[in-house]
């Protein structure tokens, strides 16, 4: 049986995905949480919403999926500790390193690797199998058909996303925001800086184009495939929507249930949804769609639903031809240059106020805005359903039982199971002959039918009695209670945990002291050769195969698979012995670095998010035994990007930039069928050198873009006046 996994980002919401029919619960704490800005939940919330599920049957995963820095590392496994104690029933992470750490703490604690870790291929499947994970939720880029021989391959579960927004940049890759804005998106803070508007220029020449949002992904929506997905094997489905309205998550969570267990999804279902929100609906990469099936260029946020036209503007009131139902207090939008969008506080028919009007109707609404003729207007909320949804998602979930209360020598016996725990309660001498009225059968099922608000109900009671006795009511009263008691505290139990001391192992490796030149250009590559001792990285295979040397590294493509050893990887996948990892891991803490080294990784470059100070940490608490790199030069690639652009515009595979309202200039470019997008500017921190080998790292990368020759020059003299450099 397929697992519904619906998004709680409060405890409101996380009650109405249980209602509506959700099998597991992904939700987070107040920190270490890839949705820093949802409400999420403190530790009481925590306590609260682990008793909900468990009696509901539901089971409760917490996110803890960014990455972790070194001086949080006692936090972050305090709050493991707390979440294991209290019984959640898996952890999703992010971080290797401290996945390694969780699963040698706790080895008894579920683990599933955050759809950030970017794990589209069996190798990095059978990889976090081996160290502990019993569940993967694959980078949204994979599609259908590797996820078929993923299963076929690899005995993990796997989780995919079904419904909602999608990321533009491959899972975990996107710097943006980091660098924007300094608000990491590895650490749940991205500014979501791809739905902005954005220009493309060739050169210094702008590209017209009808789109202004140029990197915004419409919404997820696989209800009408959902058939299909089951039958690849997929384990879990994942509802997006953690910061999205209770209504969504209602909504969204009982037509999937409904398509799950009885193969019913409506066109009505779809528009319901598509009023709670869209972006406009695509079956996204795991049908690999492209171009305007996957993108929406024209608008970014919430498009509801099409419900009129505009006939006319005059003296305040615009009159339109609703295509659909309308009431008040729904909110409308109309789109033009800027958007206009208001509550329906008033609705006029025949000059006359009405509390909502049906489609095929003309209807006038206030504005103090002029709105011209022809102006499509849309519903982005629609209050009638929204308390529908609401208002039907109370207590409408229950626990079957199935009992036997039966009379054996002036004894009661009742025995009660929920399918899964079975308890037994014996009643010694309880039962008298009756001397005036005997009590019925009736009266005993009456009685412990009486469940009120309990969320469990008898599916079957079966009540064995003899003739002519009497059984006080209240006995049956306290036995009904005493009996949901025990079943409450059977769903609820759990396991003795087993927290196990960790000691971390020393490093043991080769410790190299070099600067390395990351090229795109021959010309680049023979500078660095023919007038220096330097060592370069470079991702063009043609090249490589020329120049192939004790002194040239190939780089691995960053999503593509390069089963090659001795080289320079960007992904989990190609994690093994006598690689070099790039910056693209985002090693944050020494549990990082030393889970690489012992899987044989050569080098380890550290995040771009990373300070001198954190930088020292690392060093000091690996014992300055791991071989590091930072990188010191070089215009950061802030995105990558299964959509490609050009294509969707019929461009040549040329390099362009995106410019954004500041004005701001963005490289990009195709490479191996994937669109990178650049920083606008540089980072420099070539004349700090000195200060990263006095913290202990001895190996610095430089990374080159368009510079020329000349440009190499520079840097190269750079270098020279460090005398502490090679």
């Amino acid at each position: 049986m397929v697992e519904l996994l619906s998004p709680a980002g409060d405890i409101e919401k996380l009650k109405i995905a249980v209602q509506n029919g959700a099998d597991a619960i992904y939700m987070a704490g107040k920190k270490f949480g890839a949705r820093a800005f949802s409400k999420n939940f403190d530790d009481d919330e925590i306590l609260e919403a682990i008793k909900y599920c468990h009696l509901y049957g539901v089971k409760l995963y917490v996110t803890i999926n960014t990455i972790v820095y070194e001086d949080e590392v006692e936090e972050f496994i305090n709050y493991v500790e707390f979440l294991y104690k209290s019984n959640v029933d898996a952890v999703i992470v992010q971080d290797l390193g401290m996945a390694d750490l969780i699963h040698k703490k706790f080895p008894d604690l579920e683990l599933h690797a955050s759809t950030q870790m970017n794990i589209h291929d069996i190798k990095g499947l059978k990889l976090l199998k081996e160290i502990g994970f019993k569940r993967v939720v694959l980078a949204r880029e994979v599609d259908l058909e590797t996820i078929k021989q993923m299963k076929k391959e690899v005995d993990i579960e796997l989780e995919v996303f079904i419904h909602g927004a999608l990321c533009i940049s491959c899972s975990g890759n996107c710097y943006y925001s980091y660098f924007e804005m300094n608000r990491s998106g590895n650490r749940g803070m991205c500014a979501q800086l791809c739905r902005q508007p954005y220009k493309l220029y060739k050169d210094d020449k702008e590209i017209i184009l009808d789109d202004k949002y140029l990197l915004s992904p419409k919404d997820l929506c696989t209800v009408k495939k959902l058939d299909e997905l089951i039958e690849a094997g997929i384990d879990s489905f994942k509802i997006e929507g953690r910061m999205k309205s209770s209504e969504y998550v209602g909504l969204v969570t009982r037509v999937y249930r409904n398509k799950i267990d009885y193969n019913k999804v409506s066109d009505k279902d779809i528009n319901d949804i598509k009023k709670v929100f869209n972006r406009g609906f695509t079956l996204g990469n795991l049908y690999n769609q492209k171009g305007h099936d996957f993108i929406n260029g024209y608008k970014p946020n919430h498009m509801g639903i099409l419900v009129g036209e505009v006939l006319s503007y005059s003296k305040g009131k615009v009159k339109i031809k609703l295509l659909e139902d309308i009431n008040q207090e729904d909110a409308i939008r109309f789109i033009l240059d800027k958007e206009i969008g208001f509550y329906l506080n008033r609705i006029y028919k025949d000059k006359l106020l009405v509390n909502g009007a049906k489609k095929g109707e003309i209807i006038e609404v206030d504005s103090k805005e002029k709105i011209p003729v022809n102006t499509k207007v849309y519903k982005t909320i629609d209050t009638k359903l929204n308390d529908y949804i609401i208002s039907s998602s109370n207590n409408i979930r229950k626990v079957s039982l199935d009992g036997i209360f039966s009379i054996k020598d002036n004894n009661i016996i009742f025995e009660v199971t929920d399918g899964i725990n079975k308890e037994k309660i014996t009643l010694e001498n309880v039962v008298q002959e009756s001397i005036n009225k005997p009590t019925t059968e009736y009266e005993i099922r009456e009685k412990l039918n009486k469940l009120g608000n309990e969320i469990y109900v008898f599916n079957d009671l079966k009540i064995n009695i003899k003739d002519n006795i009497f059984i006080p009511m209240t006995i049956i009263n306290n036995l009904r209670r005493d009996m949901i008691d025990l079943i409450s505290k059977d769903r609820l139990n759990s396991n003795n945990k087993n927290i196990k001391e960790y000691k971390s192992n020393e490093i043991k490796t080769d410790i190299t002291n070099d600067i390395f030149f990351e090229v795109k250009t021959e010309e680049q590559l023979k500078c660095i050769l023919d007038n220096t001792n330097y060592k370069i990285y470079i991702e063009d295979i043609d090249l490589y195969n020329k120049y192939k040397s004790d002194r040239v590294v190939l780089k691995s493509p960053r999503i593509k698979i390069n089963n090659k050893e001795n080289v320079l990887i960007s992904d989990i996948d190609n994690i093994g012995k006598n690689v070099i990892t790039d910056v693209y891991l985002n090693v944050v803490n020494s549990y990082y670095v030393r889970f690489l080294h012992e899987q044989g990784v050569k080098k380890v470059t550290l995040s771009y998010e990373l300070n001198n100070y954190q930088i020292k940490n690392i060093v000091d608490n690996c014992n300055k035994k791991a071989n590091l790199e930072v990188i010191v030069y070089g215009k950061p690639e802030i995105m990558i990007s299964k959509y490609n652009m050009l294509n969707t515009y019929n461009l040549d595979n040329d390099r362009y930039y995106l410019v954004d309202k500041y004005n701001k200039k963005f490289p990009l470019y195709i490479k191996d069928d994937y669109m990178r997008l650049l920083n606008c500017e540089n980072i420099n921190i070539i004349d700090n050198i000195d200060e990263l080998i006095n913290i202990g790292i001895t190996n610095f990368k430089i990374v080159l873009d368009n510079e020329t020759k000349e440009d190499v020059n520079i840097i190269l003299n750079t270098l020279k006046r460090n005398k502490n450099i090679l």
